[in-house]
């Protein structure tokens, strides 16, 4: 119990010093980047009218409900609407603490579990949509540095090198990715180094290496029906948040060229995958900033269209999926509460037999 108490208090301690972190970069060092103070970031933010903003809300649902394409590929059965309510309460969640995806992803698995799939067919969901989308952020820098070298803009070294590191780990992650599906012997080795490890902690014996080889031969089988779509909804999906980030920016009056605009978005695909704190909050915010500012755009508005863009992308999901999530919740409990007491009266309805 002490044990447990100390780790929940350290978890506790971790999140709100990543918390303090994300505010003190976004507060402190983003206008120091950026070269622009509060007050002018201010002024442009509160140009933006309400109708345009009602229109990058309508631009940003839109995106959401393209990656459902993706979302219901990967698990047969899920509706849109479902995987919709998956993807918005997941991130929810997830966006609320540091390394929050374990937390979405539980959050995820008690909704599908809720709905009748097996616990199986929601990890082979997770693994499936998970490995598209850090594929489809690594590769994203690589079109928008040969769209810049195309125009004659491909010099500036901060992409350059988040080209070259994601290229790097999108080639490991994709030649991984081939080798685990394609053949049984790279799953019989996790499989096996599994139950070894289990071994030295002492755990209970299990076969393992089978069912890493059944997992495998699972994921294979969907990926070989569902990677179109998969791939499509993730298209599609970055596309549609690549022009909301362009629709902020002329919303707060900068309009830089769309290959800029792709090239700082791919920026924000790499970045996003530090999450050092919620979100990858302040780091993203500033890199996406000072990318923009090198590449011509004034300080200001470069910093309030990605502070824009970045509040739908991931401030506006925090509510929105809160009240998804927080009354469908109650439901499932309310619900749950009442078959356990239909349960128990129909039990006792039983007569009882004679004991011999």
């Amino acid at each position: 119990m002490p044990a447990e108490r100390g780790r929940v208090v350290r978890r506790a301690l971790e999140a709100c010093a990543a918390v303090v972190l994300a505010v003190a970069l976004i507060a402190f060092a983003l206008p120091q980047t950026a070269g622009a103070s509060w007050t002018q970031i201010g002024n442009v933010l509160s140009g933006v009218r309400p109708y345009e903003f009602a229109l990058l809300a309508l631009v940003w649902l839109g995106g959401l409900a393209l990656q459902t394409i993706a979302l219901a590929a990967a698990l047969p059965g899920l509706s849109h609407l479902r995987a919709f309510f998956l993807n918005i309460t997941g991130s929810s969640v997830s966006n609320l603490v540091p390394l929050g995806g374990a937390a979405g992803t539980a959050v995820n698995w008690w909704s599908c579990r809720r709905w009748g799939f097996s616990t199986a067919a929601f990890v082979r969901w997770a693994m499936v949509t998970n490995i598209w989308d850090v594929l489809t952020r690594l590769l994203v820098p690589g079109f928008a540095l040969a769209w810049l070298g195309y125009l004659g803009l491909g010099d500036d070294e901060v992409l350059l090198g988040a080209t070259l590191v994601s290229a790097g780990t999108a080639l490991g992650a994709v030649g991984l990715t081939v080798g685990l599906l394609r053949t049984d012997t790279g799953a019989r080795r996790i499989g096996a180094g599994v139950d070894h490890l289990a071994a030295a902690l002492r755990r209970p014996p299990r076969d393992r290496e089978h069912q890493a080889v059944q997992v495998r031969r699972d994921l294979a089988g969907l990926v070989a029906t569902a990677w179109v779509r998969l791939t499509v909804g993730k298209v599609l999906y970055a596309l549609a948040q690549a022009g909301l980030l362009w629709l902020c920016l002329e919303v707060v009056g900068t309009s830089p060229t769309p290959a800029v605009v792709f090239a700082a978005f791919a920026v924000e695909r790499v970045l996003s995958l530090a999450v050092i704190t919620p979100g990858a909050t302040g780091f993203v915010e500033i890199g996406m900033t000072t990318y923009l500012a090198r590449m011509g755009t004034d300080p200001a508005t470069a910093a309030a269209g990605v502070l824009l863009y970045r509040f739908f992308v991931i401030g506006m999901e925090v509510p929105v999926g809160g009240m998804l999530l927080l009354p469908w919740s109650l439901r499932q409990l309310v619900s749950k509460k009442a078959r356990e007491r239909d349960l128990a009266t129909a039990i006792s309805d039983v007569p009882g037999r004679a004991v011999r």
